[in-house]
């Protein structure tokens, strides 16, 4: 028998991440632009502009982090930091801490109190 093998990555503390495990990240730049599509799940920390994807996953903006020019078709979209753009999610949660500006698409949208929203907003 052959047991069926998956790519692997060997971080500094050692321990294999299975490739299909990989959690995305970008972290506190100055600006990164462009498109990004990820699996599972992909947290933004910094200044991003452009399109991000996932038919699947979560994405996590966090306190603190911009997006601008921002088009947004992820599953499960949770805002904690400021976005300017357009949101389509099937799930859409906006933190305490969040200020969206612009338009949203969703099925379930949770806003926490003191969030901040200023747009449109669309149930699909």
């Amino acid at each position: 028998m052959h047991k069926h093998l998956r790519e692997v990555r060997n971080t500094p503390g050692g321990i294999n991440i299975p490739k299909d495990n990989w959690l995305g990240f970008v972290g506190d730049v100055l600006k990164f632009t462009g498109e990004v599509t990820f699996k599972t799940s992909l947290r933004i920390d910094g200044h991003f502009s452009g399109q991000v994807n996932s038919q699947n996953g979560t994405l996590t903006v966090s306190a603190g982090a911009k997006l601008s020019e921002a088009v947004i078709n992820v599953a499960v979209a949770k805002i904690n930091g400021t976005v300017e753009g357009q949101v389509n999610a099937n799930e859409l949660v906006l933190g305490r801490t969040a200020n969206v500006t612009g338009d949203v698409s969703t099925r379930t949208l949770i806003i926490e109190e003191g969030a901040l929203f200023n747009g449109r907003c669309h149930n699909i």
